[in-house]
């Protein structure tokens, strides 16, 4: 799908954010612990949730999805693992968090294909195998198949290789149903890790340290299915006042995550960018142009991704178009994590835009050019092509993004809710 913006305008108004992106694939998964319905509230409807569900209706899962009211109600009574080695299975990066749950239910399970997602690099699943083998978990290849078997696992004390949200989300679920207790140091504890927990604990798993670096789970404890609202998505909030930063415009989103929110509050404020909470919501308004403030006279800002409770590392790239909104300056962006996550920056040079890719973690962004409409090639980043909307809105003149899909895997309704605020958006079949 591509989509033509016209730039120039100024977006106003309000918008209520989404149910997390990554809390629903995490949650919904989850599920699989249940041998009885499950309803999820305030879910997405996005192309991950959708093919997440469809590769559990594969697997034998009855579920009925109220678009309307975002309701999710999932049965996997029935559930069965005959036929795991579904292609949907490959598509999405998101599917490693059925390895968990799925060996906590059934204790083996073999599949043929391994999960893919955004264009960001290796992203090796080796803290995933780490954490899964420092429980007992044998792991065997062979003519293209791999077998996960947790016959002999138990819980213990592991150590994370490195602070993952899926591999933190993952050990959770199986923990709960290994015996003994599993204890996760160097946890992740993302807002999608919190919401996993909270819907463990109100399902009355045995779970300690939610929201910390340190988890302990007992498993054997019985689960009994809950009624559970996803946390807003802080992405999606994220993005909607970026989008209002930008264009000068005062935006406001409800169901804005205050208490989770300080670590993205202070990095905008580094670009000029004020984030006011008030009651249930968050506002972005006018206050002048943005303005790049450095601590000290001869110091580059630099905006360095960071594991939570530091700047997200998928909330980085939408910095990056309001660092080229400011009258002058420049700014070092740093995306550690990804070895392709900033070459997408290259297209900003086609609105006119100063960007010097330092290197593949590396990007340079020199503020006062003026920006004019182009066709851009969207790379399959989310917040990437997020981040060349925002370049197209700032820009002069009317901008092509050539396959923008990406945008549909984190934002519903994405192009209604910038028309909504004022913008003039269009999706080209």
């Amino acid at each position: 799908m591509d989509i033509k913006i016209q730039g120039g305008q100024t977006l106003q108004g309000t918008v209520t954010a989404s149910g997390a992106t990554n809390s629903a694939v995490s949650i919904i998964a989850a599920t699989i612990l249940f041998d009885r319905p499950v309803t999820l509230q305030n879910v997405p409807d996005i192309s991950d949730t959708v093919k997440l569900t469809k590769i559990l209706e594969n697997l034998g899962s009855h579920i009925t999805w109220d678009k309307n009211s975002d309701t999710l109600t999932i049965n996997n009574s029935n559930l069965s693992i005959d036929n795991l080695g579904f292609n949907e299975f490959a598509s999405m990066r998101g599917a490693v968090l059925l390895w968990g749950p799925l060996l906590a239910r059934f204790k083996k399970i073999t599949f043929t294909d391994l999960p893919k997602g955004c264009n960001l690099g290796l992203r090796p699943l080796d803290t995933h195998y780490t954490a899964l083998r420092d429980l007992g978990v044998t792991i065997s290849e062979s003519e293209g198949e791999i077998t996960l078997d947790a016959t002999s696992a138990e819980g213990r004390e592991i150590w994370l290789a490195e602070r993952s949200p899926t591999a933190t989300e993952n050990v959770m679920m199986l923990a709960t149903g290994l015996p003994g207790q599993t204890t996760i140091i160097g946890a992740a504890y993302d807002p999608q890790v919190q919401d996993t927990g909270r819907f463990l604990l109100a399902a009355g798993a045995s779970l300690q340290g939610n929201g910390t670096s340190h988890l302990e789970v007992t498993g054997g404890h019985p689960l009994i299915p809950v009624i559970h609202r996803l946390f807003p998505d802080h992405y999606e909030i994220a993005t909607f006042l970026a989008l209002g930063a930008i264009t000068g415009g005062e935006v406001r989103v409800k169901n804005s995550l205050p208490e989770l929110f300080l670590p993205i509050t202070r990095e905008f404020a580094k670009l000029g960018v004020n984030i006011i909470h008030q009651e249930n919501y968050a506002l972005v308004r006018p206050n002048g142009p943005i303005k790049l403030t450095k601590s000290s006279a001869d110091q580059t800002i630099t905006l360095r991704a960071e594991p939570w409770p530091s700047l997200p590392v998928d909330i980085l790239p939408l910095l990056i178009p309001i660092a080229l909104a400011a009258p002058t300056g420049s700014v070092l962006f740093h995306n550690y994590m990804y070895e392709s996550a900033l070459f997408w920056t290259e297209e900003l040079k086609k609105l006119g835009a100063d960007v010097i890719l330092a290197d593949p973690h590396r990007a340079f962004v020199i503020a006062g050019n003026k920006l004019h409409g182009a066709t851009l090639e969207a790379p399959y980043i989310i917040r990437a092509v997020v981040a060349l909307v925002m370049a197209a809105l700032l820009a002069e003149g009317e901008t092509t993004i050539l396959n923008a899909d990406a945008l549909y895997r984190g934002h519903p309704h994405f192009a209604d809710k910038l028309t909504s605020l004022g913008a003039r958006i269009e999706e080209l079949p």
